[in-house]
């Protein structure tokens, strides 16, 4: 069975999303907190490439 790719827009869309996970992460007042989302954040895009 063949697997298809995102198109250029759901790409887009998915590079959207993790933009807005970085700005919220940075907008966060204290490190423990923003680290916490960017641990967050990389799990997600970690899960994403394992399909």
């Amino acid at each position: 069975m063949e697997e298809m790719g995102m198109t250029d827009l759901q790409f887009k869309s998915w590079i959207k999303q993790i933009i807005r996970g970085l700005k919220d992460a940075k907008e966060e007042p204290d490190k423990e907190n923003t680290d916490k989302k960017i641990t967050e954040l990389l799990k997600d895009l970690e899960e994403d490439l394992q399909g």
